[in-house]
Order: structure tokens, then sequence, then C-alpha cells
């Protein structure tokens, strides 16, 4: 799940902010009201990564489907092309210049990835974090830093932003202390989804590594 999360899956000021004001339960119950009526989404996405030293090494750009249970869509377009796909029980990540497929178990853990906030089991939500509301200059913008707590967790801290209660970027910070920001374009909130988008057929020819997968 390391890559997932890396791919799809803070900045100082967010992190201190994080230290110095108490965890709200109104702040929980806040956010839970904004993400339990999606339950799914679909969405462009732009992707930037920072170095530790807070230098911009790559850039990505896709599109992202996510719906319940545990379902996820992750296609990253450019400027290399790889597909993340979960039918909720496998997990396929396929690289097309390596002609190699890995499938592994889907592991359902809301703390294993951002982008199961969307498609995962939000009863858990106060259980994996500890949630503090940022208060923002826009009124239209709320803004939640959510920071794991168990310390197995491959990420420090996390930022999800919305516009208009619509899901606009993530914030993350891993434990290489990079800083990945994910910017959501053209958001579709409970569209219709095909089953068939969450499997993935492997072209002929691919190498395939399974990981303790029936």
């Amino acid at each position: 799940m390391t890559k997932l999360t890396r791919t799809i899956w803070f900045f100082a000021t967010l992190i201190l902010c994080a230290e110095t004001v108490a965890e709200d339960p109104s702040d929980t119950r806040s956010l839970y009201q904004l993400l339990s009526p999606i339950k799914g989404l679909s969405a462009q996405f732009s992707q930037q990564i920072f170095n530790s030293d807070g230098d911009l090494f790559q850039i990505s750009s896709g599109e992202l489907t996510a719906t319940e249970p545990n379902k996820i869509r992750w296609i990253v377009k450019q400027p290399m092309a790889q597909q993340i796909i979960s039918d909720g029980t496998h997990l396929w990540i396929y690289d097309p210049d390596l002609e190699q497929v890995i499938i592994q178990p889907f592991v359902e853990d809301i703390a294993a990835s951002p982008i199961a906030l969307f498609a995962g089991n939000l009863e858990e939500l106060d259980k994996a974090y500890s949630i503090v509301y940022l208060p923002t200059e826009t009124p239209a913008l709320k803004s939640y830093l959510l920071t794991p707590k168990s310390t197995g967790a491959l990420y420090t801290t996390l930022r999800i932003d919305f516009i208009a209660q619509i899901p606009k970027a993530i914030e993350f910070v891993d434990s290489l202390n990079q800083t990945t920001n994910i910017n959501l374009h053209n958001v579709l909130i409970n569209p219709q989804l095909s089953d068939d988008l969450f499997t993935f057929e492997i072209p002929s020819g691919v190498d395939v590594v399974n990981k303790n997968v029936d």
C-alpha cells in the first residue's frame, strides 16, 4: 500500500496548527456531515509532490473514481501512465511501461489511503483520526486537518478542503516528509458507476506479481 498512498492517494504551519488547536468533537461531526452524503465520486485530478525541502519534483494528472464499498479507480495519464484499481477485495497496480501488474489484497482501513474517505466506512472516522477544523478567510471553504491515530500510518498529516460541500483538495505528508497536493476538478458526487470500472483485466504478455491473493 506504500505506492498507493504516495500516489493517491503539509506544510509546517498546518502541523503547528494541529499541535496548538485542541481537538473538538464538533469538528469530527461537521466533517462527517460533509462526507456522509458522498457515496461515490468521479473527478479529474492534478497532483504535485514536494520533497522534504519543499522542492517540487513530480507532477501528474489523471482521473479518480471512488464508490462504496472500497472501490477505487485511480488512473494516471501524465507524465507516465499507471492504473491503481480496487474492487474492494483485490488491488491491482498496473504499470504499462514496465509491462507489469501487481495484485494484492485490498486493506480495508480508512487510514490507509486518503481516497478511502470517499469509499470507506465513516463509522471509523473518529477512531482513525484526530480531526481539527481549520478556520479560513473564505466563507465557502471548509478545511480540516486529520492526524492518523495509528503509529503505523504511512502519512503523518492529511488536510481535506471542501468548497460548497464539494471536496476540492487533499494534501498529505508521508513518512519521508514528502508533501502531496491533489486538486480535484469537475467533481461529480454520487454518479452512476458500473462495477466493471473496478475490475482489471490483465493484458496478454504482462508480467503478474501476485502477493497472497486467492
